[in-house]
């Protein structure tokens, strides 16, 4: 597998931006991280990236060892500004507001680190900062004010670019997994019937070339008569099956059996 590295020289002054919390845009400093990346990135159906009209992005969460998270978003929010024709060209991204340790140094010295330093990078590029995804309800409640922010982001006369990784997390071997409870009715308060989603998906071929695809905007609606928990399931269902049609087959983890038949 492939494994990037910085380029430091290019990166002094987006550090120091983050450092002090000093806004600026996220594709403009994507664009150095990836500024002589080898194998560059490839994105795939630019096309489909609408170049007017607002939307939310969905993408599939993909990082390893030696791939970082913000590897594979990188190319991703530089297409988008690329392609579009008006403002709002950079996205707010979701990420969680820190990285989770089980007791010990970690929880003591990390944790805080890394909830500090994604405190920087959302004053600098706007991210939006939800709990980590445990699989518990530790952190139950915990995430409304966020929320809440992206919600009024894509409410305004100019709706913001909001995107986020449904699942919070990568799942095993690269592969889909369920959504997080919750994930769905998120994604229903954020387009509101109205803002169409598009996916991306994100995986490295069989080349080994980081590679992003996206797929064709879609709107994400559900009956209001459906019971709640019906709601938030098919709507993450949905929007899942939507980013695999766009990943190669080895990738469609839990949702391998209703992709085959699409």
């Amino acid at each position: 597998m492939q494994r990037y590295s910085y380029p430091l020289h290019l990166l002094v002054q987006p550090a120091v931006r983050v450092l002090f919390g000093i806004p600026s845009s996220v594709s403009h400093d994507a664009a150095l991280l990836l500024r002589g990346a080898n194998p560059a990135p490839r994105v795939l159906d630019v096309k489909n990236i609408p170049p007017v009209l607002p939307f939310v992005l969905t993408l599939n969460h993909y990082d390893r060892p030696g791939l970082a998270a913000w590897w594979a978003v990188s190319p991703l929010v530089c297409a988008i500004a690329a392609r579009r024709a008006v403002e709002p060209r950079d996205i707010h991204m979701a990420m969680a507001r820190e990285w989770w340790y089980r007791p010990g140094v970690g929880r003591v010295v990390k944790q805080p680190l890394t909830s500090w330093f994604f405190g920087q990078i959302a004053k600098t590029y706007g991210t939006i900062r939800l709990p980590p995804v445990l699989g518990d309800n530790k952190f139950q409640g915990e995430g409304a004010m966020p929320i809440r922010r992206a919600i009024l982001l894509t409410r305004r006369p100019q709706p913001e670019l909001v995107g986020l990784a449904p699942e919070g997390h990568t799942g095993d071997h690269l592969s889909l997994c369920k959504p997080p409870p919750g994930a769905g009715l998120f994604l229903l308060m954020l387009t509101r019937n109205t803002l169409p989603i598009l996916p991306a998906g994100i995986f490295e071929d069989n080349d080994g070339i980081l590679t992003v695809r996206f797929g064709v905007p879609f709107k994400l609606c559900v009956p209001r008569e459906a019971l709640r928990e019906e709601r938030d399931a098919n709507s993450a269902r949905r929007v899942m099956l939507q980013i695999g049609k766009l990943l190669p087959e080895r990738m469609w983890g839990v949702y391998r059996e209703e992709l085959s038949s699409v």
